[in-house]
């Protein structure tokens, strides 16, 4: 069985791009590889981390070992499909924000289970948070942050309705969520007080009150955006597309839009895992100033379309069980230029 990584030693005047142009390799690629399999510690960002001592690089293969190599296609299907169990899954989240030269980390965990198969085209999914959230590496201590996690535990458990693809479309407990909100408001307020309390929940039960507002908002949620993704399609026989992702990069305004590359490795990775990959650039119709002020439509953009483009990239990387068809980790990296540049990291793993 051939490793699903080597590594690579860290020289004394190494560089991420001194290193990229050593293995013939983007920059985006070595970090990207590296991060899937590192633990949080050892998480390439902007640079190599100072205790970096080793990198985690994909193993190349020559022609005689690939055709040893078992192929993720038997047949002239090229349709990667969903084969789930009910077996919870359990994962590690963490997500590095980055607001200019600002830099945050959010971290907790979360299990994923498969319920049932709704219909013919969807099926049932339930996400549970389980942990402590870590903001920087520390337990929420601010009442601001911890109001914030107290009124988002009205949503879990949470049962979603995922497509056959895998992309989430509808919430299936509603009614139970919106049913839940009495008692947790209750007890918030039964341990802070403060007209600016009050309001603050008022808002999040103006958005609970709505079943559609309520869809919107989790939308905008990265570990369901970037977990539940587009990837049990057809990659036909060029193990590649072309197509359009959305990511809720922005947090006050619809989610931003990008031209990606959808691929497929060929072969499966040792250790039975599949590797998906999508890389493309931000291409929306709002132009920069849009995106700036917050705007779910083009309207500078159909103004001036071809003047102030918003700029970004978007890279993942996804590591899927060959045989039962489950996400075992993911790397999803996007960004968007504006005046400040908003660049978003998040690394979901199988604990």
């Amino acid at each position: 069985m051939k490793p699903k990584y080597k590594k690579y030693k860290i020289k004394k005047n190494d560089t991420l791009e001194s290193i990229a142009n050593k293995l013939e390799k983007s920059i985006h690629e070595i970090k990207s590889f590296h991060n899937v399999f590192c633990d949080s510690d050892s998480y390439i960002g902007v640079s190599l981390p100072n205790h970096l001592k080793e990198l985690y690089i994909y193993p190349e293969f020559n022609e005689k070992e690939l055709s040893l190599l078992q192929k993720v296609f038997t047949n002239d299907n090229y349709k990667l499909s969903q084969t789930p169990s009910n077996n919870t899954l359990n994962y590690g989240v963490m997500y590095t924000i980055y607001s200019g030269k600002e830099k945050n980390s959010i971290k907790f965990e979360v299990e994923v289970q498969y319920l049932e198969k709704k219909n013919e085209d969807n099926l049932l999914f339930l996400v549970n948070k389980k942990s402590i959230t870590y903001i920087n590496d520390e337990e929420v201590n601010t009442i601001a942050d911890e109001l914030a996690v107290k009124t988002s535990s009205v949503l879990y458990p949470l049962e979603l309705v995922i497509t056959n693809e895998g992309n989430w479309i509808a919430i299936h407990n509603y009614e139970t969520i919106y049913k839940r909100w009495e008692k947790i408001k209750e007890a918030i307020l039964d341990e802070y007080e403060g007209e600016w309390v009050e309001k603050y929940l008022n808002l999040n039960e103006k958005t609970l009150a709505d079943e559609n507002l309520l869809f919107d908002s989790l939308k905008k949620d990265w570990f369901l955006a970037s977990y539940f993704n587009t990837v049990f399609v057809y990659y036909s026989h060029k193990y590649r597309f072309n197509t359009k992702i959305s990511f809720p990069i922005l947090p006050n305004c619809k989610a931003v839009e990008y031209d990606i590359e959808q691929k497929i490795n060929e072969f499966i990775e040792t250790n039975d895992t599949i590797r998906i990959e999508q890389n493309g650039e931000l291409k929306d119709e709002r132009s920069k100033l849009d995106l700036e002020n917050n705007l779910n439509v083009p309207y500078y953009g159909a103004l001036y379309p071809d003047y102030n483009k918003a700029k970004g990239n978007y890279r993942s990387v996804y590591l899927i069980n060959a045989k039962t068809k489950v996400i075992e980790s993911l790397f999803l990296e996007c960004s968007v230029e504006l005046d400040i540049e908003k660049k978003t990291q998040i690394v979901v793993s199988v604990l």
